[in-house]
């Protein structure tokens, strides 16, 4: 102990430091959550070789400086210790050699090549285990100290030097890929390891050079084996990064490989308004069932709900993919499993080629892009490259340009579209509609900015500029002694499963004076009972607090009596295809006259959308539909001239 205290050398503390070190990377290392992972393994090794090099560092310096470790271990003891050493210090380098690979997925098939790469290390263990039975190469003086014999002593650090020349054949080639932050990090570990040969030359000793290893290890456990960026903790599968590393990694070493996606339909609302557990659970399930298609680690998660399962070496039209494919459609035949309840889950299959039909990752992002509008189809086979529409992607990158600086370009505006109440004969209510106008494209239609702004993520900040501009509009204009009673405001599916949204409302609603009564939110027909938990609590707060909410879109396809008694909403609105349709055939008329029945006799108030005709709106009237909105009696308009036209039609 008092050689610890009070150390005779800095190779004493060094080694210890050193020693310290590595058991502090250790136990991160260990503590992580456990995923399997080729390159958690190597590291792993990596740890294990630079502990023995630093335990057993510790033991000669011991030796070196304390009698009492000098008596029990002896100076043929301490030869062995040395030898030992020294092994698993050139053992270092090509396991380092190995994690980098590893890091940029690269696997060497001919036995040719991988004798290549473990010569060197073989030379220098065999160069350290000659010294059992000879002195050629180096020998040990009085003080039980390593002394090379030259020129033959300094081959063993030319074999090592290999190591890193093609260590930094690599780097050179592949760091590109990684982030600033990591491609630092590799270099500085690559570089700390180089410096250890003439710093055990300058200082003749090797404890600064594990003590400088010990630093790197410690720096690349919080860089590279960081599971939460290339692994997501709720599924065990992939990250977007890993999978955008995975990319670019195999097309710069020029490799075929193919990715089959699994886009689940609706699978992110799904998720995201469960509890983690609940989510995690169905998560885990899915990564389990796939996982058996393809190797660990080829397996990633978007948050977009899309599974992609890579294959390389493999071309999208080999028989494995369809194969793959036709398992997992079967799979999903059947029910899945989430809080003791069974429930469908409906996927589509994609699959491209890299690099014969993408062959960059930007291309890929623009590929997925389009993407995604096609799987709103719901298409049941596997959709290629082939079957997209790529004409339209530049189109798409521009106006999604447009949308992330819509707000701050000021190209956003609020028009308000006035409603119909016949048993007034006056426009109690609107809705608002947004509308973006670019100085260049011009007006860009609704249907095509709003799925852009939820894709980038600008969508809640749009919809928090809409319900501002219906607040200040009824705070600052005559609009309620005019008889407006309230605004309909369409919410969109991302924020209704936020979980601050019935505060955030709140808070607006307070800071523009602006009562719960005089706002209706829209949301959409997909809306589904029990399984939207947050939506429901949502908005059964704002409810609660008097603000009122419309089903949007009514009649499209996902209505079922049950579902339209236990709603809880104030107003229906019919869609505008269930109106023009009514008058385009008798079948399509009884429909609609018996959806206005059943929903009147449920209490619950009717909107006509995409009125247009006087006789339109004359038959819809004689339905009792409680509220008509069309062309018919007015088109959306900007704010000023609408509050002309209630004061002209209410006045």
């Amino acid at each position: 102990m008092r050689t610890l205290i009070y150390p005779p050398s800095y190779d004493v503390v060094f080694s210890f430091a050193s020693l310290l070190l590595i058991l502090v990377t250790l136990f991160i290392h260990i503590s992580e959550e456990n995923y399997y992972s080729k390159q958690r393994y190597i590291f792993g090794g990596i740890i294990a070789v630079a502990l023995m090099i630093n335990s057993i560092g510790f033991i000669h310096n011991m030796y070196l400086y304390n009698d009492t470790v000098k008596k029990i271990i002896g100076y043929d003891g301490n030869t062995y210790v040395v030898i030992l050493e020294k092994a698993f210090t050139y053992i270092m380098p090509y396991v380092s050699i190995k994690y980098v690979m590893c890091i940029f997925q690269m696997e060497i098939d001919k036995l040719r090549k991988q004798l290549i790469l473990i010569l060197p290390m073989i030379y220098a263990i065999f160069f350290f285990a000659s010294g059992l039975f000879t002195d050629f190469f180096y020998y040990f003086n009085e003080e039980g100290n390593i002394k090379y014999l030259y020129p033959q002593g300094a081959t063993v650090n030319f074999t090592v030097e290999l190591y890193f020349l093609f260590a930094t054949y690599l780097l050179v080639r592949y760091t590109r890929t990684l982030s600033t932050e990591k491609a630092t990090a590799i270099w500085i570990y690559f570089f700390l390891m180089l410096a250890g040969i003439p710093i055990r030359i300058v200082t003749k000793s090797s404890s600064v050079f594990e003590f400088s290893v010990s630093i790197a290890l410690l720096l690349c456990v919080y860089t590279f084996q960081n599971p939460s960026e290339f692994v997501d903790r709720m599924s065990g599968a992939g990250t977007r990064n890993a999978l955008n590393f995975a990319i670019s990694t195999n097309l710069i070493q020029k490799k075929e490989f193919t990715l089959l996606g699994i886009h689940i339909d609706r699978f992110s609302v799904l998720i995201g308004s469960e509890s983690t557990e609940t989510a995690s659970d169905l998560l885990i399930q899915i990564s389990q069932y796939l996982q058996q298609f393809c190797q660990p680690g080829n397996l990633f998660f978007l948050e977009t709900g899309d599974y992609i399962l890579m294959f390389p070496n493999v071309s999208p039209d080999e028989s494995i993919i369809e194969n793959t494919e036709e398992q997992i459609k079967r799979r999903f035949k059947d029910f899945w499993n989430i809080r003791g309840e069974e429930i469908k889950l409906f996927e589509s299959p994609f699959a491209f080629g890299f690099p014969d039909e993408i062959d960059s990752l930007e291309r890929f992002g623009e590929v997925k892009g389009v993407l995604d509008k096609a799987l709103l189809k719901q298409s049941r086979d596997i959709i290629r490259i082939s079957d997209l529409n790529m004409k339209i992607v530049e189109h798409d990158k521009k106006i999604d340009s447009i949308v992330k600086h819509a707000l701050e370009d000021g190209l956003l505006e609020v028009y308000y579209q006035p409603i119909y109440a016949p048993k007034t004969g006056k426009f109690s209510s609107c809705e608002a509609l947004l509308r973006l106008k670019d100085p260049q494209l011009g007006f860009i239609s609704p249907a095509i900015f709003m799925p852009i702004a939820e894709r980038n993520g600008t969508i809640l900040a749009i919809d928090k500029f809409v319900l501002s501009s219906v607040c200040e509009m009824l705070s600052s204009s005559d609009v309620r002694k005019l008889g407006l009673e309230y605004v309909e405001v369409n919410l969109s599916v991302v924020d209704c499963i936020q979980a601050n949204l019935a505060d955030n409302v709140i808070s607006l609603l307070h800071k523009y004076q602006v009562k719960p009564q005089e706002i209706n939110f829209e949301i959409t027909e997909t809306y589904e009972q029990g399984i939207t938990s947050v939506m429901n609590e949502n908005m059964e707060k704002l409810s609660q607090l008097g603000v009122a909410f419309s089903m949007d879109d009514f009649g499209t396809g996902y209505s079922n009596i049950t579902r339209i008694a236990t709603i809880p909403v104030k107003i229906f609105k019919l869609d505008k295809s269930i109106i023009q349709a009514a008058f385009d055939s008798e079948v399509s008329y009884m429909v609609m006259m018996n959806l206005i029945k059943i929903i009147k006799s449920l209490k619950k108030e009717i909107v006509a959308e995409g009125v247009e005709t006087g006789e339109q709106a004359r038959q819809i009237i004689k339905l009792g539909c409680d509220h008509i909105q069309g062309f018919f009696y007015a088109r959306p308009l900007p704010k000023d001239k609408f509050v002309e036209f209630l004061r002209d039609h209410n006045g």
